[in-house]
């Protein structure tokens, strides 16, 4: 299976290697003489996001989120980006569609390539990570409709160990999404520091600015979503310690009501002969009746005094 794609339009080139294998990687080094330090990072495990300016290119890592419909986790996977003004080269797993659907726009519409391949590679880079940030969206807007269903469910007779465990995979999915996202800002900032000049980003300001505002938009979102995970999951605490103390105090109330019972039952017994009613032939229900009423009485007590 081929894992290099290449566009090629007025000097301005795009590779697109969507296998991060150190035969691939080592073929990029050759052709484009990349630091080997940075073919190294582009190999699993993955790296922190960053941007490095080296000698003819800068060297971007970031992270965007996948949403698992298996598992129904959520997980991440990285983009290495080589970026020079005549060239880009991205690196990946290929499991984001839509790099693969701009990169196939590109590829066989020439009036996409025309829009895009011009000026410099920041243009079709800065599209490129807009369609990606606008990919999250439907994966953020998933986890609020499973926040509004655990909020549902919170108070209904459910499984206490189920609910405990939806609201587990909730914050898991919350924390993974804000690792993958929180390094986007400062890898684009870094890089309209560092590469104004020779990439002329002030011509794609509107670009960046776009990203800026589609990452707050996002960031703002994992905030409140956050919140929202913690307050239900001190909710759930808070129920499950209501229903337990609920039961304990069931289990008490039978003790308390039963221990006097128990000795009662056990000083009729003993069968002395000054024992009362042991002798009378309705001896068996006068001594059921005290103990009944015994019960009653303790029971209309606690009522009583609210402790049921």
């Amino acid at each position: 299976m081929k894992h290099f794609h290449e566009i090629e339009q007025k000097g301005l080139l795009w590779v697109n290697v969507t296998k991060q294998g150190e035969k691939e990687l080592e073929e990029l080094g050759d052709r484009f003489h990349f630091d080997k330090v940075d073919l190294n990072e582009c190999l699993p495990p993955f790296q922190r996001p960053k941007m490095v300016k080296r000698a003819g290119y800068y060297f971007l890592v970031l992270h965007f989120p996948l949403f698992d419909r298996g598992s129904r986790r959520v997980r991440f996977t990285e983009i290495d980006i080589f970026l020079n003004p005549n060239f880009l080269v991205t690196v990946h797993d290929g499991q984001l569609p839509p790099m693969r659907q701009f990169f196939e726009e590109c590829s066989a519409r020439p009036e996409v390539r025309a829009q895009f391949f011009s000026g410099t590679m920041a243009q079709p880079l800065f599209e490129l990570l807009s369609r990606l940030l606008d990919s999250v969206m439907p994966s953020l807007l998933h986890i609020n409709e499973d926040i509004n269903a655990v909020d549902q469910k919170l108070f209904t007779e459910t499984s206490d160990r189920a609910m405990a465990g939806e609201i587990l995979r909730l914050k898991t999915n919350i924390v993974t999404f804000r690792r993958t996202m929180q390094g986007h800002r400062s890898v684009l900032e870094r890089l309209l520091m560092n590469g104004d000049k020779d990439l002329m980003l002030g011509s794609y300001q509107p670009n960046f600015n776009a990203l800026r505002e589609a990452e707050t938009e996002i960031w703002h979102t994992l905030e409140s979503q956050k919140e929202s995970i913690y307050a239900l999951h001190e909710t759930n605490e808070s129920v499950l310690s209501y229903r337990s103390n609920e039961v304990m105090k069931f289990f008490t109330i039978i003790s308390v009501v039963t221990l006097p019972l128990t000795l009662m039952a056990s000083l009729f017994a003993i069968h002395a002969p000054s024992t009362p009613f042991v002798e009378n032939p309705s001896g068996f229900w006068i001594i059921f009746g005290i103990i009944f009423l015994i019960a009653i009485a303790m029971l209309a007590v606690f009522k009583k005094r609210k402790w049921m």
